[in-house]
């Protein structure tokens, strides 16, 4: 086991049903010094279990989650037991109602999975700086 004594990177845990996308992100996220993926989960359940656990600095949440409980009710529910923990949405779905839903769920971002890479850092960047980053036109209204 690798000490995180003197780790100033952001620990993050991926919520996604996909493998394929958690390994790719948690390689593409872990390169650099501002994040470490430390766990990584498929449904929503196991994501809740990983936070009490685990206490990550950050969740990046798949909007479209297997079960009773998707992305946003999972966002809903983190943000009401943890107020502190910082929710990215990462999604394929850029439809209005989604990302609403995301913002009113108290998301930090709302990240299109056709985005680079660096699209998700910025974002991370931001919520972790306090700023929420939502794009406007896809919300369908001007705040």
């Amino acid at each position: 086991m690798i000490s995180t004594l003197g780790d100033r990177r952001k620990r993050i845990l991926l919520v996604e049903d996909h493998a394929l996308v958690r390994q790719g992100l948690e390689r593409l996220l872990n390169l650099g010094d501002e994040f470490h993926v430390c766990e990584e989960a498929g449904t929503a359940a196991e994501g809740m279990e990983l936070v009490r656990e685990l206490k990550p600095d950050g969740v990046i949440v798949d909007v479209g989650l297997p079960g009773p409980c998707n992305g946003i009710d999972l966002t809903k529910e983190l943000r009401s037991k943890f107020p502190g923990i910082v929710v990215l949405i990462l999604s394929a779905h850029d439809d209005p109602k989604y990302i609403r839903g995301a913002a009113n769920a108290g998301a930090m971002a709302y990240v299109l999975k056709n985005e680079a890479v660096e699209s998700l850092r910025i974002a991370l960047r931001r919520a972790f700086a306090g700023k929420r980053t939502f794009n406007q036109d896809l919300l369908g209204e001007n705040d």
